[in-house]
C-alpha cells in the first residue's frame, strides 16, 4: 500500500510541476471561501454623448450645363442626425472656387423639424440650409443642385466638391 500512495504523491507532484511550467495560476482552482460572496458591485464608467453628422448616399453626381443654356439640375440623397436637444444647422459650401461665368445653388426642403432657408448660393464660404433641427438619427434628406454657365464660360469639362457640414446653432 505504501508505494501505491508514494506513486500518487509523485503523480500529483509532477501534474504540479507540469500545469506551474505552462504558466497557469495554481491560484485559481483552489478558490478560499472568503473570496466568495452572495452578491458583487462593478463600478461603470458611462458616457452618453449626443451625436451629430451628414452622410451623403451615393458616390458622385454628374452635371451638364450648357454655355448660356438652362440651369443643370441634379438631386442628391443624404442621412442626417442630430440626436438630443441641441439644435443644429446643416450648411454646404464649395471645396475651391467654380470657373468664372459659372455658378451653382443648392436648395433643401425643409424635413425632420428642420427649417430650409431655401436656394442659397455657393462658394467657398459655409451658407445655412436647413436650421432648427434635433432629436434625430440618419433621418433621410434630399437636395436639389442647380448649375448655369454663362455665356462668357469657356467650354471645358472638371470636378466641383460639395462639402456638408452639421453645425451647432
Amino acid at each position: 500500500m505504501e508505494s501505491h500512495r508514494t506513486g500518487f504523491v509523485w503523480i500529483l507532484a509532477v501534474l504540479i510541476l507540469v500545469v506551474s511550467a505552462e504558466g497557469i495560476p495554481l491560484s485559481g482552482p483552489f478558490c478560499s471561501p472568503l473570496d466568495a460572496a452572495e452578491s458583487a458591485a462593478l463600478p461603470l464608467e458611462v458616457s452618453i454623448p449626443e451625436y451629430w453628422g451628414v452622410h451623403v448616399k451615393g458616390a458622385s453626381v454628374s452635371m451638364v450645363a450648357m454655355i448660356g443654356g438652362k440651369p443643370a439640375e441634379s438631386s442628391f440623397s443624404f442621412l442626417l442626425s442630430s440626436t438630443g436637444n441641441t439644435p443644429r444647422k446643416l450648411t454646404a459650401r464649395l471645396a475651391a472656387p467654380l470657373p468664372a461665368g459659372m455658378s451653382m445653388t443648392v436648395e433643401v426642403p425643409s424635413a425632420q423639424g428642420g427649417r430650409s432657408t431655401g436656394p442659397q448660393s455657393l462658394g467657398t464660404g459655409e451658407v445655412d440650409l436647413l436650421t432648427g433641427f434635433r432629436g434625430l438619427f440618419g433621418a433621410g434628406g434630399r437636395g436639389m443642385l442647380k448649375m448655369k454657365g454663362s455665356n462668357s464660360l469657356a467650354p471645358g469639362a472638371g470636378q466641383a466638391v460639395l462639402v456638408l457640414a452639421v453645425r451647432d446653432m
